[in-house]
């Protein structure tokens, strides 16, 4: 035992340091258990073949073809029409986007809101760092609502079937829906005092030429730039509408065969990309530097292919008069890099952005998502299996190539997830998890509610403290013990233990969502705690709360 608390600890002061990489930290500590003995290897490797952590690949793939057709993108804006506060953005975007979360990956829903936000900002002066925080904090404790919500829910529902507890799609929803409530009503309510507002961001220098063709399925035909909040903003600034032979005003309202023309910054190129109202085909985005034999003009560099197009280029000019130069900047559209690897003028090749949305596709992509949840809400086929057959229609179907599905995979997460498994492997046959249990039934036995606060506490500590996955691997068998020598249910505590470990808002390094919005809001570890600390603390409350209300009526 005393090595296994060895590892463990090791283990977590890794995770907690932020300075070894979360796979590496598991891996070495699963090697170590195995040369030891600490575990079998069939348990420390078990994650390779968890339920929970193949479930959660699939579910990726499936969130990655609702994405691509930009109906996150589309919703958000039309919510945020006509919002001139930041108060009155929270009130309008944390609930549908909490929901939204509990069917998709919270990570692309966070990442769909950021141009939105910028968008706002651009068109009513409401700081988008005001929003930023609040909808990574709503989307995270929002996925614990379902079993598909979060990755963490997925674990926990692994581990705790492998004990001989069931847990179904809505299973944490009597304990996450009131926290949920509590995070975003306390969000609203102290976000826009907590955060300040910053500066708006200086224009960028914009360097590029971008030049976006409309076609006949594009979203804005028959509109105008303004109308959906493409006229500006600090990465991109329209100059003009290519219509024929002549350039007509930005304020005209497009028609198919339109070419929009664009001063942009290298990041400007990509947002104009993926936003699914200009319409653009199911290719790529890369950025190329022109080699040594570069020659005529950059718009004839998709004369050798097809479906290659160049869309711009580091330049004052017209992209069909800009004469291709060695070393220039461009950036192109095509199926894949190798059809640009080929052409002799190009030196260098990039990814720029994933492939252009496709919300032609938008019923077909929802309709997927939505079958896999009624099927394993209903119990008729097991999740992963259900998840797993939405993943492979989202590829058969053409929302996703092959390649796309591939790339949908976050290796690192899987692993980490993986990992996790394995660290709870050995808290379990070391006999750490029966004492870590004796000590939580000994400080929560004078009540259920004290033990519902125990837990609670433990569970946002330990999850701040390292990561959500390794915090829930660890507690869910001590509380499944917990519950066992208290002769209590273990249904409500487990799902008091998935919404608490979601809760980490002090520590913004806890959870993918609240690094990726830290960049963008220009955050500091202060605020993350000042916000977040008393959004945690209402939101456990009434977790508590949830958690009792279900234990009593269970008896």
């Amino acid at each position: 035992m005393i090595v296994a608390l060895v590892l463990v600890i090791g283990c977590l002061i890794a995770l907690a340091s932020g300075q070894v990489p979360g796979v590496i930290a598991f891996v070495v500590t699963l090697t170590l258990a195995g040369l030891l003995g600490v575990a079998p290897s069939s348990e420390l490797l078990s994650g390779f073949s968890s339920t929970g952590v193949m479930t959660v690949a699939a579910m990726l793939v499936v969130a990655r073809g609702v994405v691509q057709t930009g109906v996150v993108s589309r919703v958000t804006f039309r919510v945020l029409s006509g919002v001139s506060t930041a108060r009155g953005a929270l009130v309008r975007l944390l609930a549908p986007l909490g929901l939204a979360s509990a069917f998709i990956n919270n990570t692309p829903i966070v990442a769909m809101s950021i141009p939105a936000a910028r968008e706002l900002e651009q068109r009513s002066g409401v700081s988008a760092r005001r929003i930023y925080m609040p909808v990574a904090f709503a989307a995270a404790v929002g996925g614990t609502l379902t079993l598909i919500g979060t990755s963490s829910n997925l674990l926990i529902a692994s581990i705790a079937g492998d004990q001989g507890v069931d847990i179904t799609m809505f299973s944490f929803l009597p304990v996450a829906l009131p926290a949920f409530i509590a995070v975003v009503a306390a969000l609203v309510l102290l976000a826009p005092r907590l955060i300040g507002a910053g500066s708006l961001p200086e224009p960028s220098a914009m360097p590029f030429r971008v030049e976006i063709p409309i076609n006949d399925a594009a979203l804005i035909v028959g509109r105008a730039l303004a109308d959906f909040g493409l006229l500006a903003t600090s990465e991109y600034r329209a100059i003009g509408i290519i219509r024929g032979d002549a350039i007509v005003d930005v304020t005209e309202t497009l028609s198919p065969g339109d070419t929009v023309v664009y001063r942009s910054t290298r990041a400007g190129i990509g947002a104009l990309w993926k936003n699914p109202r200009l319409g653009q085909p199911n290719q790529r985005l890369y950025g190329m530097t022109l080699g040594a034999s570069a020659s005529g003009t950059v718009s004839e560099i998709d004369d050798h292919a097809p479906s290659i197009r160049v869309i711009a280029a580091r330049t004052e000019n017209p992209l069909a008069q800009t004469l291709a130069e060695p070393g220039m900047p461009i950036v192109a559209t095509a199926e894949d890099e190798a059809h640009l690897s080929d052409l002799d003028d190009v030196s260098m090749v990039t990814d720029a952005a994933g492939r252009a949305p496709q919300p032609a596709r938008t019923v077909l992509a929802v309709s997927i998502l939505v079958a896999v949840v009624a099927v394993a809400g209903a119990g008729l086929v097991p999740v992963e299996w259900a998840a797993a057959a939405g993943a492979l229609v989202m590829v058969f179907s053409g929302i996703l190539t092959p390649h796309a599905a591939v790339r949908a995979l976050d290796w690192n997460l899987l692993a980490i997830l993986a990992g996790s498994v394995g660290l709870g492997a050995i808290v379990t046959y070391s006999g750490l998890a029966g004492k870590i249990a004796d000590g939580v039934a000994r400080l929560g036995a004078a009540s259920t509610l004290a033990l519902a606060v125990t837990i609670a506490i433990v569970a946002v500590v330990l999850a701040a403290m390292v990561t959500t996955a390794a915090a829930v691997t660890i507690l869910t068998p001590v509380i499944i013990d917990v519950a066992a020598s208290l002769e209590v249910s273990a249904l409500p505590l487990i799902a008091l233990l998935g919404t608490s470990a979601c809760l980490s808002y002090a520590n913004p390094f806890s959870n993918q969502s609240f690094v990726l919005v830290m960049g963008p809001g220009r955050y500091s570890f202060g605020e993350f705690v000042r916000l977040g600390l008393p959004v945690a603390v209402a939101a456990l409350a009434l977790a508590v709360a949830g958690t009792l209300v279900w234990s009593t009526v269970l008896g």
